[in-house]
């Protein structure tokens, strides 16, 4: 189990799960652009496809600002890592890549989907709730503290009906 970080992620670009699966889809890039696979543009365009979902995925649900609609979208994150896993056996057995390179994006697929299952378990607890609920009554504060503090605009002449 992964050790949770108790620091707020004010940016999709501060969660590990994110980072992981830029890791992961940046890999996955590289390869695509550098060995034989590179000439089978079916298996190209799922990969790539697939690893960039990933990332895309958990940088949306964060921004949904709702812990079961986030942990939504991590799940469907991790489904596109074990895609990409999937595709990457389909290289090996069209010849493209070997074992070893397989492995190698694997591992890497395997921290993303680590990374990603410590969110989601962070995501549908008791805590994250009690968080969400607890920073949504403070933007709420903040939005009624500046509607108190704007100075009122009064026109003591009324306008004309023309």
């Amino acid at each position: 189990m992964l050790a949770r970080c108790h620091v707020i992620a004010r940016r999709f670009e501060d969660l590990r799960a994110w980072q992981a699966g830029r890791v992961f889809k940046l890999g996955i890039y590289d390869l695509i652009e550098t060995s034989p696979l590179s000439e089978d543009d079916r298996l190209v365009a799922q990969l790539r496809e697939a690893s960039a979902s990933a990332v895309s995925h958990v940088s949306e649900g964060f921004g949904r600002f709702d812990p079961l609609d986030f942990a939504r979208f991590v799940k469907m994150a991790k489904a596109s890592v074990v895609e990409c896993k999937n595709h990457l056996v389909d290289a090996v057995d069209r010849g493209h890549i070997s074992e070893e390179i397989r492995k190698e994006h694997t591992q890497r697929a395997e921290t993303a989907l680590a990374e990603m299952g410590g969110l989601l378990d962070y995501l549908q607890s008791p805590e994250a709730k009690k968080n969400a609920e607890r920073i949504r009554q403070a933007r709420f504060e903040r939005r009624r503290h500046r509607q108190d503090s704007k100075p009122s605009v009064s026109n003591s002449e009324p306008r004309s009906r023309n």
